[in-house]
């Protein structure tokens, strides 16, 4: 038994117990099913196979979740859902065969009753299908107004989701009625059973037909994209932020949104893969997601003028090959690591990064990426972070461990998270005087390497280990919890159930919840127009969400950040420390101004080091075996001076450009100056906001008129800052449009 239990990936006592029952409730409710030999005898029998009845229901009830190998497995076997439920049904037939004096039309009629529910059982699935197929519109969309498409409601949750199952636990009403015949010996409960469950199926049948007329009119695919097209060209948007990738990489094009939204110009944005989509952050720009290339390719935009890049994937071909453009990869983050230098990246116009660091890394590495198509611009995401010294008034001093992700390739591993990680947060909880950790890994960690995962489980444990003890009144415990700490965590549940009431996906609470319709994409995308974004309550409320965070639980508890909230820079403002690897979050965190420390895993002697990887000039640096981790949280949280200080000032220039103009500024120029060229070019209207009717016409920020665009006309060497072509006619635009 343990030996079969192992090989269906049973681990726990629950897992064994509802696989047990699921494997011998069927073969045994068919033995029972054989037992009676006449009506004298039924009883005892008839109340066994009603308990057995009871358990294999709730097994396939609970098999999903606490076993889902088995129910893949079963799958696999041709031994399905159906083929057991239709195994309970048999035996049922069998038994009221053996244990009542039936005619053979008594039992016609019953058999004909579940095989009639089988039948209606395959014209609802039909019409279920039906439906989701002309709900799962060729387009998602967000801030995009689709009330010329007249989108319906969704079906309610209990005749959707996981429809197969709802309409199988009809069988339910014919199963108790046979077992009701069985026991009072009046075989009028059997069919009065299989009567109620055709009539319900009949009903269930009659109300999603009623759906699926009511949604037929989505079905023509053509139409919807043409009048999204329609919706996007009235809006003229000028910049797209293009973006393909996985769900963990949504926040590749989260950490954009707000820049965009602040530019000058119209801008949008395309997605090319609709489970993205639920992950994208809060904006108000019109938000697009074509999956089909050929759809994609007649989806024509000829208001653009500027593509943004913030990943290399292979579907950006898609958008790269329309003529016209201005294509820019700005990446994802800056840093030393080989994604920061691509060669994939000579395919752009032009390539933006955020200091001088980020144009020498391209003529080290020499992957084709000239030196007059680079363009500075810095790091707008970075406004606002907290600069050191300024801390909250019950700070304890706080470790930020941030490791990056274990990469695509083995030879590109930067993390430091497999070999150094637990052994960097033993160091730490062992430190005196007591620090807090707040551990916050790539959300991409073990992906590709299992020995990721598994170090990242350990550093978990490690840490929830530790908040025990302090919690236990062991050493390093820090006060007691204040009743500020119980208000504070329940504003936090109150806001994030306001956050999601805003977002649109707040769950429905209670038995009622069954009978509401179900979200999805169309649902979604109709409700989700102009107008009703709510973005400033949204952003009051995630400051509010921020800041109940830090005071819900006591200032010595150490963090675990997976989720999207905190936000990265959040951490940043609570952090005295960052221990990283070579990676963006290095390059951001200098923003700062705080000290940090960046994992050698390879054990590279010091000046070869820093000189391979310029972002740790000013770093300290922890060797394999942490030797030096107690000197450098000595130095960083003592009380003498900061001999680094000075370095990072002047590496922070070197990786984020000049403080003036800001980053925003250097952005908006760099689009402007590309969008004026390439418009230029395709003979269209330069003038930054024309393609825009008036202020309302352009939400997200658009400009309504040539004065809302400063450095619009600049078309010379100060119209790109940090290495922008010098005029059209040498400018990387000018390829790009004419596909040189």
């Amino acid at each position: 038994m343990r030996r079969i239990l192992r090989r269906f990936h049973v681990q726990r006592g629950s897992e064994a117990v509802v696989t047990v029952a699921l494997l011998v409730s069927y073969p045994l409710l068919l033995v029972i099913a054989t037992l009676p030999t006449d009506s004298d005898d039924r009883l005892p029998w008839c109340w066994t196979f009603l308990v057995v009845v009871v358990v294999s229901y709730l097994a396939e009830a609970w098999a999903p979740r606490v076993t889902p190998y088995l129910v893949g497995t079963l799958n696999w076997l041709q031994m399905g859902i159906l083929l057991r439920w239709v195994f309970r049904e048999v035996a049922l037939i069998i038994l009221l065969d053996r244990a009542l004096d039936l005619t053979a039309l008594q039992l016609a009629a019953f058999v004909l009753g579940l095989v009639g529910l089988h039948a209606i059982r395959a014209v609802y699935s039909a019409l279920v299908i039906y439906v989701g197929q002309r709900r799962r519109l060729p387009v998602v969309t967000r801030n995009v107004d689709l009330g010329v498409l007249r989108i319906p409601d969704p079906p309610p949750r209990l005749l959707a989701a996981d429809h197969i199952r709802t309409m199988l636990y009809l069988d339910t009403l014919p199963v108790a009625g046979g077992l009701a015949a069985v026991l009072t010996a009046d075989f009028g409960w059997a069919l009065a059973g299989a009567g109620l469950a055709l009539a319900a199926g009949l009903a269930c049948c009659v109300i999603m037909l009623g759906h699926a007329r009511r949604n037929r009119h989505l079905g023509d695919g053509g139409w919807v994209l043409a009048t999204v097209r329609e919706r996007i060209r009235e809006y003229r948007p000028e910049v797209v932020l293009y973006f393909s990738g996985s769900v963990n990489s949504a926040y590749q094009i989260n950490m954009w949104l707000s820049t965009l939204g602040q530019l000058t110009r119209p801008a949008m944005i395309m997605m090319r893969e609709r489970n993205v989509v639920p992950l994208l952050g809060r904006t108000s720009l019109p938000v697009v997601c074509i999956e089909d290339l050929v759809e994609l390719m007649n989806f024509s935009l000829p208001s653009v003028r500027v593509a943004l890049f913030p990943a290399n994937t292979a579907k950006n071909l898609h958008m790269l090959r329309v003529p016209g453009i201005g294509h820019v990869f700005i990446c994802h983050g800056d840093s030393d690591k080989a994604a920061s230098f691509n060669p994939y990246s000579k395919v752009y116009d032009e390539v933006w990064v955020a200091g001088k660091a980020g144009r020498d890394r391209y003529e080290r590495a020499q992957v084709g990426v000239r030196d007059e198509d680079i363009v500075e611009v810095g790091r707008p995401q970075l406004t606002g972070i907290r600069p050191a010294g300024d801390r909250p008034a019950d700070h304890v001093f706080t470790v930020l461990y941030a490791p990056t992700w274990e990469g695509w390739f083995t030879d590109e591993c930067q993390t430091s998270l497999i070999t150094m990680g637990p052994r960097i947060i033993k160091a730490l909880i062992a430190h005196e005087p007591r620090l807090r950790i707040v551990y916050k890994p790539h959300p991409l960690t073990g992906t590709c390497d299992p020995r990721a995962a598994r170090a990242h489980q350990q550093i978990v444990s490690l840490i929830e280990q530790a908040n025990r003890q302090r919690e236990a009144g062991g050493p390093g415990t820090r006060g007691d919890t204040e009743p500020g700490r119980l208000a504070a965590a329940a504003d936090l549940a109150r806001i994030e159930a306001q956050l999601s009431k805003l977002a649109g996906d707040a769950p429905a609470r209670g038995w009622t919840a069954w009978l509401r319709p179900q979200p999805d994409e169309a649902a979604l995308s109709r409700d989700s127009v102009p107008g009703t974004d709510g973005d400033a309550e949204w952003r009051e409320l995630t400051d509010a969400w921020h800041a109940a965070y830090w005071r819900s639980q006591e200032p010595w508890r150490h963090r675990v950040v997976t989720g999207p909230l905190p936000v990265l820079y959040d951490c940043f403002d609570h952090a005295d420390l960052l221990i990283s690897d070579i990676s963006s979050v290095v390059a951001d965190f200098i923003a700062s101004g705080k000290p940090y420390a960046v994992a050698n895993p390879d054990g590279l002697g010091e000046d070869e080091f820093r000189a391979e990887y310029p972002t740790a000039a000013a770093a300290y640096l922890i060797d394999p075996g942490c030797a030096a981790l107690p000197d450098v949280l000595a130095e960083a949280a003592g009380p003498g001076p900061d001999r680094l200080a000075g370095a990072r000032q002047e590496l922070k220039g070197y990786l984020l450009g000049p403080d003036h103009p800001d980053a925003l500024t250097r952005f908006n120029h760099a689009v402007e100056a590309l969008a004026t060229r390439a418009a230029r070019l395709a003979g269209a209207d330069t003038a930054p906001g024309a393609a825009a009717a008036g202020p309302d016409a352009a939400p997200g920020g658009a400009a309504a008129g040539p004065d809302a665009a400063p450095g619009a006309a600049a078309t010379g060497p100060d119209a790109a800052p940090g290495g922008a072509a010098a005029g059209a006619e040498e400018g990387p635009a000018v390829r790009a449009v004419s596909g040189a």
